[in-house]
């Protein structure tokens, strides 16, 4: 009798065990333990690309920045790091390039829990006499009531696109406008934002 006793709390331990490591790893299933298969299944599962990525940036240990351009579109997407796998992070629609403009842009703010999340300001500069983006902000400190104002600068290289990115932590971002300047720093595109 204690023989099939025992028999029976092994039997169920095991089961015990089975059903954990099921929980444990359904909480892995969806990413990707590639950062760039994690890019392609999130432009995937919005219907958009594949586009060429130009260029990867890294935000922070955990968050890349994939910036692509497909057809007359451009995009920011990002995919961040969580346990061992990859997971899409937002960005992943196109904006259109709109040619006869000197240049296209968007932005992203998103937040995901304790990190406090990442606000993206990119485009795309369809101007070849554009050398330079400038982009003035005002930042405002959520915890400190506080704000500053400043300028950012970005040199355009060859596939044309710009992206600046913050981690949020406690702050609001407000743009005010965006230059794009030629070589000797006049401003041939000029867009106030608010």
């Amino acid at each position: 009798m204690k023989l099939s006793k025992m028999g029976g709390v092994l039997e169920w331990g095991a089961v015990l065990i089975l059903f954990i490591a099921l929980l444990w790893v359904s909480g892995l299933s969806g990413g990707s333990f590639s950062a760039q298969r994690a890019h392609e299944l999130s432009e995937r599962s919005y219907h958009y690309g594949p586009s060429t990525v130009v260029r990867k940036v890294q935000a922070d240990k955990d968050t890349l920045v994939y910036l692509g351009t497909y057809k007359q579109w451009f995009s920011a997407d990002t995919v961040k790091r969580r346990r061992f796998k990859w997971y899409p992070g937002g960005g992943v629609a196109g904006v259109p390039k709109n040619p006869e403009k000197p240049l296209a842009y968007s932005w992203d703010v998103s937040s995901s829990g304790t990190d406090g999340g990442l606000a993206k300001f990119f485009g795309y500069v369809n101007d070849p006499n554009i050398v330079s983006v400038e982009l003035d902000m005002v930042t405002e400190d959520r915890s400190s009531n506080t704000a500053t104002s400043g300028t950012e600068r970005q040199s355009i290289s060859d596939d044309r696109m710009f992206l600046f990115v913050w981690k949020t932590e406690g702050r609001t971002f407000l743009w005010q406008s965006i230059k794009g300047l030629d070589r000797e720093g006049m401003a041939r595109y000029e867009q106030k934002l608010q």
